[in-house]
């Protein structure tokens, strides 16, 4: 086991694992597959990390080669949300890296509120997951607990990260979905102007 598996490099970036919490179910997640990946065995926390306690581990990581860090581990970090704001600020002041989200498009859901505007200015990118090109295929793949509303959401979140971030992705899993539906994404991606990634 990970000593610190709260932090993790894969590939080139580091990945920030703050919570194993997340509203969705989705069919395809990684962690119905495995318990770790990149250099962490297990991604399973037994407590959720501090603020204070992700920048000590980071102020131990030569960052220097890193291209950006990023909000992504096995559970949604915006259910974490001011948590992820506070490690956020600092490290965007302490090492100068860019920031990304990797989120599942529910942070405002979760929160109550409206994150975007908070993120705008300290998270550099974010990539989204879309997931499927409508409400009935989203909710089937997502099993999201937010119901009807979720996918409505989504769509809203997209656009209003695309108004206030200037990175903004757009994601399906190849595989989860038929190609046809990956068509369709694709080309809701362009009609939102954001980038589209099949992962």
């Amino acid at each position: 086991m990970s000593e610190k598996n709260f932090i993790y490099r894969y590939g080139s970036r580091y990945y920030l694992n703050l919570t194993n919490r997340c509203p969705c179910a989705c069919t395809f997640c990684v962690r119905n597959q495995t318990d770790g990946l990149g250099d962490a065995d297990i991604l399973w926390l037994e407590k959720e990390p501090t603020a204070e306690e992700v920048m000590a581990e980071l102020r131990k990581r030569d960052l220097s080669d890193v291209p950006e860090i990023v909000f992504c581990g096995y559970g949604e970090p915006t259910e974490r949300f001011d948590t992820l704001m506070e490690i956020a600020r600092m490290a965007k002041s302490e090492f100068g890296k860019p920031l990304r989200l990797d989120t599942n498009g529910m942070g405002r859901l979760i929160t109550g509120r409206d994150i975007v505007k908070e993120m705008r200015g300290v998270i550099d990118s974010v990539s989204i997951s879309l997931n499927a090109p409508d409400a009935d295929e989203y909710l089937a793949v997502t099993k999201n607990e937010f119901g009807e509303k979720a996918y409505p959401e989504l769509l809203s979140f997209i656009r209003d990260c695309r108004r206030e971030i200037s990175g903004v992705t757009v994601s399906v899993v190849g595989g989860s979905i038929p190609e046809s539906s990956v068509e369709r994404c694709a080309k809701m991606a362009e009609e939102m102007n954001v980038r589209f990634r099949v992962r």
